[in-house]
């Protein structure tokens, strides 16, 4: 669970996982700042931390060592569609192998897999503290 709370400057929350805080901010109409990531760029974040980890885990599994990578995620809002460009930057070109153990990591990962569903969000629970 994430908790969103407003933090000083107009748009600008905290947000809490309970262990953890990051701010998220925005700017619009000339009100707000950069105190932290917009929104869509955490979104971006998620799935590339995920990815890369998700990398990680598939070269340990497979008992690899693959040169430095760097992911890059991008996101495409269209009115029909909303698509995540992925890239990987790798220090040194890669073998086939590793081209194709990372390829399958990307599209496996986690969070790539939950954004390649339909995603549903559900009306707004009114709840008085």
């Amino acid at each position: 669970m994430i908790t969103a709370t407003r933090q000083g400057e107009p748009y600008c929350v905290q947000l809490s996982n309970g262990r953890s805080l990051v701010l998220s901010d925005t700017q619009k109409d000339g009100k707000g700042g950069s105190a932290g990531m917009r929104p869509h760029e955490l979104l971006e974040s998620s799935l590339a931390a995920c990815i890369r980890m998700s990398i990680d885990m598939a070269t340990e599994r497979a008992g690899a060592t693959l040169p430095a990578v760097t992911v890059r995620v991008t996101i495409d809002r269209q009115d029909h569609e909303t698509g995540f460009d992925v890239s990987l930057h790798f220090a040194t070109a890669p073998s086939p192998a590793h081209e194709a153990l990372a390829r399958e990591a990307v599209r496996t990962s986690p969070v790539a897999r939950t954004l390649g569903k339909p995603i549903a969000i559900r009306p707004a629970a009114i709840v008085t503290t």
